[in-house]
């Protein structure tokens, strides 16, 4: 058998080295122990998060169970077929079905203003 003191092997480290060396070490401890702060407070972000994405799954459940409650209450409506085009359809055609109205509104307004004016003239020339 061998003994114990033949196992051991002692380096000797200049004093300059050795405080490089110690201080790398701590240096190297340092970040290792921000590291396990940063990952702590990820773990605790993350289980959070995870929290809120449940919370929000079971909100839209409830929406949706809200919804189909509602649609079972509320009456079915029949939609007229023009009303079943795409709604940018639906817009063009309405736009231009109000435009012209308040157009012609507006042409005849003057129109019946401009007989009753030309009406009053005749009647003063008379």
């Amino acid at each position: 058998m061998t003994s114990k003191s033949e196992n051991i092997i002692h380096i000797k480290f200049e004093h300059n080295s050795a405080l490089e060396c110690k201080k790398d070490i701590l240096s190297t401890e340092i970040d290792l122990l921000k590291m396990s702060q940063i990952l702590k407070r990820y773990t605790e972000y993350r289980l959070q998060e995870l929290e809120v994405k449940q919370k929000l799954e079971r909100k839209c459940r409830a929406l949706k169970l809200d919804i189909g409650r509602l649609q079972n209450l509320l009456p079915i409506v029949k939609v007229p077929s023009l009303l079943k085009e795409p709604h940018h359809k639906l817009q063009e055609v309405s736009e231009e079905r109000v435009v012209p109205q308040l157009v012609v509104e507006k042409h005849n307004e003057v129109e019946s203003q401009l007989q009753e004016i030309q009406r009053r003239l005749n009647s003063l020339q008379r």
